[in-house]
């Protein structure tokens, strides 16, 4: 017997935490489903609190990108009518990810053990809880490889879209790294060559030019130090970020920020969707569907007043109606909700209200880098041109004291 600490979801959508002491983590999960409860994660209290100092232990490289891939070929050879354990032990043996593989052998391990594929994945620690939430509806329904086709194509959209933001990225920071090295190398090389040049003159150079020495000299006995405070002001931001208080206070003022504000909102709100309307296409019950839809937005603030939907839904309404009071969401995305109530068809249209919030993130990615990388170029020359213009007035101020 063992303690193992868990996490579950009510009929209602509630989520409730605690310990049980049961033999196994499969125990526990059937021990929750006798109250009437949604498992989602089940681990030994031991292993969490030794993972705590040492947290690479606890997790393998298998990556949501690699997941895609995974609960595509499971699905198909689900249906292709291979037995679970056997569909398991052919991935385990055909692939090459080392992440991916250890993965697949412990979910293999725990399902011959006798567990379900929705609580080996809960007590892997790896998945999404997404993933737990449509493979337990298409165990419930007899239709597992359709849910985990929905699911790969899921996790696959989600990581094409990372793919695109950070692709979208690559050039501005390969640009500001460049022309910040170049500018650095201008600085503490070139220009301290031109103070030779008024040295024993008694000519005082021109004002411009004092400038920049200064600022050189500065950047060249200083600037560990400004490298070592700008370090050390990442890493108190990074730990201050951590308390869950300054994270929803710091993701709160994100959204305020013109452009980048606007598109953290369209990313969350098509992953929200998207998860929903997955989950709502499974036949899972709408608050346990918004809960678990709640955790696939990364902005904590939005999080939080989505998690408040699910309070609300049990006092009854339509979502909505209780997404418009959030204030999270554009018009147009609550009228589109409202009309798949209403007809019916909430799943289809959470999808396609997915796919106009992807296709907006797309257009702003495109107008932001319209405007940045331009920007970045014009602020870079300004600089590159004050320096050598301040450079220029210094070599004539010399010809004109010779002269």
């Amino acid at each position: 017997m063992g303690q193992f600490r868990y996490k579950a979801l009510t009929t209602t959508g509630e989520t409730r935490e605690g310990v049980l002491e049961a033999d196994s983590s499969t125990a526990v999960f059937r021990n929750l489903r006798k109250q009437g409860w949604w498992p989602v994660a089940a681990s030994e209290v031991r292993a969490e609190s030794f993972a705590r100092f040492v947290p690479r232990l606890k997790a393998t490289s298998f990556t949501p990108k690699e997941m895609a891939p995974f609960f595509h070929e499971l699905a198909i050879l689900l249906g292709s009518g291979i037995p679970l354990d056997r569909g398991l032990a052919l991935i385990v043996q055909r692939t090459k990810q080392r992440g991916a593989g250890k993965a697949s052998a412990n979910l293999l391990s725990k399902i011959r053990g006798g567990s379900s594929l929705a609580q080996a994945l809960a007590a892997n620690g790896q998945f999404p809880k997404i993933s737990i939430g449509l493979v337990r509806a298409g165990e419930a329904s007899g239709a597992l490889d359709t849910e985990l086709f929905r699911l790969s194509e899921m996790m696959a959209r989600a990581a094409a879209i990372r793919s695109e933001i950070i692709s979208a990225l690559v050039y501005p920071v390969i640009l500001l790294l460049t022309a910040g090295l170049s500018i650095g190398i201008i600085m503490t090389v070139v220009v301290p060559e031109f103070v030779p040049l008024f040295d024993g003159s008694g000519h005082l150079p021109p004002f411009a030019f004092r400038f920049l020495i200064g600022l050189s000299q500065a950047i060249t006995h200083w600037g560990w130090l400004a490298v070592t405070l700008s370090g050390a002001g990442l890493i108190t931001m990074n730990r201050l970020l951590q308390r869950s208080a300054m994270r929803k206070r710091w993701d709160r003022m994100k959204l305020l920020i013109p452009i980048f504000g606007g598109l953290a909102r369209e990313i969350d709100t098509g992953r929200f969707c998207r998860t929903l309307g997955t989950l709502v296409k499974a036949n899972v019950a709408l608050p346990v569907a918004v809960a678990l839809a709640v955790d696939s937005v990364a902005n904590t603030a939005m999080a939080a007043s989505l998690a408040n939907v699910v309070k609300t839904l049990r006092e009854g309404g339509r979502l909505a109606d209780r997404l418009v009071a959030t204030g999270q969401f554009a018009s147009d995305v609550p009228s589109l909700l409202r009309l798949g109530e209403e007809s019916g068809r909430l799943g289809e249209m959470l999808l396609r209200q997915a796919d106009i919030s992807e296709v907006n993130m797309r257009t702003q990615i495109s107008r932001m880098l319209a405007m940045l990388v331009p920007a970045i170029t014009l602020v870079l020359g300004f600089i590159v041109a004050s320096i050598v213009a301040s450079l220029m007035v210094a070599i004539l101020s010399v010809y004109d004291l010779a002269s």
